[in-house]
């Protein structure tokens, strides 16, 4: 649940935009079928039936691409999610609506998230260092975002007292659990344990 990066340029022409659009979503099919590892750029240029000199035109280098991926994936999800959460006339049913919404975004954007996952999977090289800065922007939105509910919940007597950034990282967590296991089993229903969750975490939030 985050706003949309500026990952893309200000001021391109749209045939450019078109032909970055084209590739990220190049990108996101090969992270999906062939895991980070194997997502080259000349793999994902010859997905998108161009040179690998077009992707150099258009992004720095492979994790420039790799991070505006991420910014697409989480800038869907934010325009998913965040007209669904804004209508809930209380807090806890916006929490409850991240939670359900979430699962629900990654059952329909599978392949998307498969992308996300082959990118937060390797974050880190061997040096402890993260690859991608987009993805812990991305994330340390997220976390704000929800924190920002929390507090709301515990400002107007929704929610009992208790550590903001402990519960956003603990939802998180849960929902991450949800997307691991979607990955591990096709056939796994993610929505039914995101309803779960959110009866879990309505009692741990309320007051």
């Amino acid at each position: 649940m985050t706003d949309k990066t500026a990952s893309e340029p200000p001021r391109l022409t749209f045939i450019q935009r078109t032909r970055r659009a084209q590739l990220i979503e190049c990108a996101i099919a090969v992270l999906a079928e062939d895991g980070y590892a194997q997502a080259s750029l000349s793999r994902i240029a010859k997905r998108a039936e161009v040179t690998r000199g077009v992707i150099s035109y258009h992004f720095a280098d492979r994790d420039e691409l790799l991070d505006a991926v991420v910014s697409e994936v989480y800038g869907i999800a934010t325009e998913q999610l965040r007209p669904k959460i804004d209508a809930q006339p209380t807090t806890l049913m916006a929490v409850r609506m991240f939670i359900t919404g979430s699962a629900e975004f990654y059952r329909n954007f599978p392949t998307h998230m498969a992308a996300l996952h082959e990118i937060a999977s390797h974050a880190r090289g061997e040096d402890g260092m993260l690859r991608h800065a987009e993805q812990s922007r991305a994330n340390d939105q997220e976390l704000s975002a929800v924190g920002v509910l929390l507090e709301r919940g515990k400002q107007n007597g929704e929610f009992r007292e208790f550590s903001t950034s402990v519960m956003a990282r603990t939802i998180r967590s849960a929902l991450d659990g949800l997307l691991v296991q979607m990955r591990a089993d096709p056939d796994y229903d993610a929505i039914r344990d995101a309803e779960e969750l959110a009866d879990i975490f309505e009692y741990a939030l309320s007051s």
